[in-house]
């Protein structure tokens, strides 16, 4: 009978429906497959104006996990999403720049292009309201203290930016949040909190955000 319903909506609904009707005999009996059906017969026609072409497939629970992503289980959609957050497009013109001064100071060039992605999202003429500017929104004085004295230009600005990371790399162990933490609100912050991340929204915030750009960059 199951099988019937799923057969009819996938005529009505066009030539290959993806349909999954997980056939579970258990002591709930008839029931709980009946009240499977209905929920996948509900999500097939959302589902086809979402996907107008798969095939029809039958799946016994265990195998569930094997079968494509896009497939509706009791009554749900699983679509796949993108775990890699949107980049500028601008990012592909400091990778070089990016990789050389990374290497010369053995900073992962991922992590420098996720502090970039956080900080200016690749824009070399931001000014921020506290006076850092570029790509790695570096402060004048931080700029200074790292041997640059231009930091609005790409090349110095960066190089400014990465010494200035791995000192902090360095300062905390290579614990990567905390340096990020120390590179948003200053080192003297997480000595004050005992060498964790201060409880600041935006440094958690910022903290956060370049982790997770700092991994889609080493998966991409």
């Amino acid at each position: 009978m199951i099988i019937h319903k799923l057969t009819n909506v996938a005529s009505r609904l066009g030539t290959k429906v993806t349909v999954v009707a997980l056939c579970v005999f258990t002591a709930y009996g008839l029931a709980l497959v009946e009240h499977q059906a209905r929920l996948t017969l509900a999500a097939v026609k959302a589902f086809s104006k979402m996907q107008p072409s798969v095939e029809l497939k039958l799946a016994q629970p265990p195998f569930v996990s094997e079968l494509s992503p896009n497939l509706l289980i009791l009554g749900k959609i699983k679509k796949k999403t993108s775990k890699k957050p949107i980049f500028d497009e601008k990012s592909n013109n400091y990778d070089s720049i990016i990789e050389k001064v990374a290497r010369q100071h053995q900073v992962s060039p991922a992590l420098v292009k996720a502090v970039i992605q956080a900080e200016s999202r690749f824009n070399q003429g931001l000014i921020s309201s506290q006076g850092a500017v570029g790509l790695m929104q570096v402060l004048p004085s931080t700029a200074r203290s790292m041997g640059v004295s231009a930091p609005y230009e790409p090349i110095q600005n960066i190089t400014a930016g990465v010494r200035f990371l791995k000192i902090l790399l360095i300062e905390f162990g290579d614990d990567e949040h905390l340096a990020l933490a120390a590179y948003n609100c200053g080192p003297e912050a997480i000595k004050r909190y005992g060498y964790s991340v201060p409880p600041f929204n935006q440094t958690k915030r910022f903290v956060n955000q370049v982790m997770r750009y700092y991994q889609s960059y080493i998966d991409s």
